[in-house]
């Protein structure tokens, strides 16, 4: 006698998922300065890097963090299986870590610290931005998700934690987009002609580091 055929578990009705997604994005720490060795080191620029020299005049560190609670709605026979579809979803977009940090052999508080500190504000303008940019874009891509998830499984909770692996799945493209939007708009502004300019301005200043990186050297 063949097995029975098990019947399809029907879906709870969807609705329109609630969608809440928040940002935390305060404006970049200047932090205490540091070694230009210490920059480089925390930078993880290698010493024998092509185009780069011992030391970094300034450094801009974020971190971002994306976190992610989905609220399920499930129905289906009693011991399961269950169909889950989202009822509410919660994201959050939080800058961990957002600071900048210059070279301690830059006299302090003079011309060459306001201009780099200037272009490391630049950086952290990037890093705001794109995330800005990346929260309405996990808002799209969530609304997206939303009206189609769903997912049938032998228990509510496994039923809702297959819906978070599907949702991850779903927004990772906006976080690729955010990585590689960063790396590009980074690079922009650490154009070779940017570089030149940072050396040549502030003169009396720029006598002042090159002592100071040049005793720091090693023999």
């Amino acid at each position: 006698m063949p097995a029975p055929v098990p019947v399809p578990v029907a879906c709870p009705a969807r609705g329109t998922p609630l969608l809440r997604v928040s940002l935390s994005d305060p404006d970049a720490r200047v932090l205490p300065p540091l070694s230009a060795e210490r920059l480089r080191q925390l930078a993880e620029v290698p010493e024998d890097a092509p185009g780069t020299v011992l030391h970094h005049l300034g450094l801009t560190l974020s971190r971002v963090e994306w976190r992610s609670e989905i609220t399920v709605r499930s129905q289906g026979r009693p011991g399961g299986p269950v169909c889950g579809v989202p009822f509410e979803i919660r994201l959050s977009l939080v800058h961990a870590e957002h600071s900048i940090r210059l070279a301690r052999e830059i006299p302090r508080n003079g011309c060459l610290a306001r201009q780099v500190l200037a272009h490391e504000r630049r950086h952290a303008e990037v890093n705001r931005r794109t995330l800005r940019e990346a929260a309405e874009g996990l808002r799209s891509a969530a609304r997206a998700w939303a009206a189609r998830a769903e997912a049938r499984a032998p228990d509510a909770a496994a039923a809702a934690q297959a819906l978070q692996e599907d949702l991850t799945a779903a927004v990772e493209p906006v976080l690729a987009r955010l990585r590689a939007a960063r790396e590009e708009a980074h690079a922009a502004i650490d154009s070779p002609e940017e570089y030149r300019r940072l050396g040549r301005v502030c003169p009396a200043d720029q006598r002042v580091l090159s002592s100071r990186l040049g005793d720091a050297a090693p023999h």
